[in-house]
């Protein structure tokens, strides 16, 4: 074998170039490539950028959700516009299985950038709804999303990363807040963060509007309760 530095430099990286490395199972000698590389990197987010989690969309339910992964409640989804999704489910673990609820849990209320992690130009800007445990499958959470700004769809298999967004940078959402109750409840809990007493709508799911009493807790937060148990949504201003 020639030495090492008789061979030509390539400078111009592709993702299936290959280099020779030593497995660590086994000890065994293999080519990896620069895609392998960043698929590893962007499952685990092992570049550590703070405040970013990164999920695996996954469509295919039939044997199960898969911890680490983001998904429709039915599965399938994929080449969904960011500007349909409404809910999701989240994994309790993020892709690199590490425990992320609690940080989940901070984003209520809040606005949250949603996109692929190697090809930013498809995302999601929306309002962090509601966090809710699925009973039924108890380390997966219901997430209600609000669109505010988007582009691309979201695409089968492919890693997406979840950040918290500045509110700042939605100029026309400013002083406006959607709420989204998913689980049918006679009392909703809404943290709204506008800084002010807002005039509050409400509509059940079918969109038709409903009356309920509004109890303003302080600027940020009130409670709306009614004679019976929806799901539906409160339009904040």
């Amino acid at each position: 074998m020639a030495r090492i530095n008789t061979y030509a430099i390539d400078n111009n990286v592709t993702a299936q170039d290959k280099w020779i490395g030593t497995d660590s199972a086994g000890s065994i000698t293999k080519n990896f490539t620069p895609e392998g590389v960043a698929n590893w990197i962007n499952a685990l987010n092992a570049v550590g950028v703070a405040g970013q989690v990164n999920f695996k969309f996954q469509s295919n339910l039939t044997y199960g959700r898969t911890s680490g992964t983001v998904s429709f409640d039915a599965g399938g989804g994929n080449l969904t516009n960011f500007s349909d999704v409404t809910t999701m489910k989240f994994s309790k673990y993020g892709a690199n299985s590490k425990l992320i609820i609690d940080f989940l849990q901070n984003l209520v209320g809040s606005y949250i950038l949603l996109c692929q992690v190697d090809d930013t130009n498809n995302f999601g800007i929306y309002t962090f709804d509601s966090l809710t445990q699925d009973l039924l499958e108890p380390d997966f959470y219901t997430v209600g999303l609000t669109v505010q700004s988007y582009n691309g769809r979201l695409e089968q298999n492919e890693y997406y990363g979840i950040v918290a967004y500045p509110a700042s940078s939605i100029a026309p959402e400013v002083g406006h807040y959607t709420h989204t109750q998913i689980a049918a409840s006679s009392s909703w809990s809404v943290t709204h963060n506008l800084g002010k007493f807002p005039s509050v709508s409400i509509v059940d799911s079918g969109n038709h509007v409903v009356i309920g009493d509004v109890e303003y807790i302080n600027s940020n937060e009130l409670i709306i309760t009614f004679t019976s148990a929806f799901s539906g949504k409160a339009y904040l201003n």
